[in-house]
């Protein structure tokens, strides 16, 4: 077995390692265990009133996050089209566009909230929550580090209040992280759509999370 094999099977191992320690022992066990699990932090970065209809973009929202390099949220008026379309996440360094995510569709806004790692300095989560005037659809969730934006995943989660107003389930959100992947957890019960039945049921607290393990999407598991 040549070297880059070994490493590919090494990294195979923990991630199951890292899934079946999650199915046994919860997340919360996991936290508590060692150093390897840490939890993320709110991060607030300043946001501003900007320009960008010189690269065709409107926005909602823009967010500066260093000297050069900003995130927002808008709509791309030169690339809309049937199958994209809608608001969507910018992230922006000088006049270039580093990433432009696949259109929300027929969501009203994308609200952006940040996570930032405290172990992996440049390694930030960005949680983009979609609705219209009935509610949260859901959260599609980004990674950003220095040199790279991608979608992870999404969250197919929000929470129903006693009056049934379906609300955003971010701020119940909570990350930890390891050297391998992030596992995402909640504070509070949440209601998800069944992909089969396309019915809505409450699930508790302690019985679902989502786990990203660092290649494929993120992976929703419910006890």
């Amino acid at each position: 077995m040549n070297y880059q094999k070994k490493i590919e099977m090494k990294h195979k191992i923990r991630i199951a390692a890292f899934t079946i320690m999650i199915l046994l022992y919860g997340t919360s066990s996991l936290l508590s265990s060692g150093p390897d699990l840490a939890l993320l932090s709110i991060f607030n970065p300043k946001e501003i009133e900007k320009d960008f209809k010189s690269l065709g973009i409107s926005h909602q929202q823009v967010f500066q996050i260093d000297k050069k390099k900003y995130v927002l949220s808008g709509f791309d008026d030169s690339e809309e089209n049937e199958r994209d379309y809608g608001i969507r996440l910018f992230v922006i360094e000088g006049n270039k566009v580093l990433f432009r995510s696949k259109g929300m569709m027929d969501s009203w806004y994308l609200n952006l909230t940040f996570f930032k790692s405290k172990a992996f300095n440049d390694k930030m989560l960005i949680l983009g929550e979609g609705g219209d005037e009935g509610g949260s659809y859901g959260i599609s969730v980004f990674e950003m580090t220095q040199s790279k934006v991608k979608r992870i995943g999404y969250i197919n989660a929000s929470i129903w209040d006693n009056n049934e107003n379906i609300l955003s389930a971010v701020p119940f959100v909570k990350i930890a992280e390891s050297t391998y992947g992030y596992i995402i957890t909640f504070s509070r019960d949440v209601t998800i759509q069944d992909k089969q039945t396309y019915e809505y049921k409450t699930i508790n607290k302690q019985s679902i999370r989502y786990i990203y393990e660092g290649k494929e999407d993120i992976i929703e598991i419910i006890e």
